[in-house]
């Protein structure tokens, strides 16, 4: 699953987003701005 430029919500949202998408693809890529990658804690 690709999720590309979600930076149109904030970086709050967009961390639940990823943690709920993650649970369902075998590989999950996201296009994220430096300021909203910081605000995720996954591992990448």
């Amino acid at each position: 699953m690709i999720l590309h430029s979600p930076e149109a919500i904030d970086s709050d949202r967009i961390a639940r987003l990823i943690a709920y998408f993650a649970e369902y693809p075998d590989f999950l890529i996201v296009a994220l701005l430096q300021e909203d990658a910081s605000a995720i804690d996954v591992d990448h």
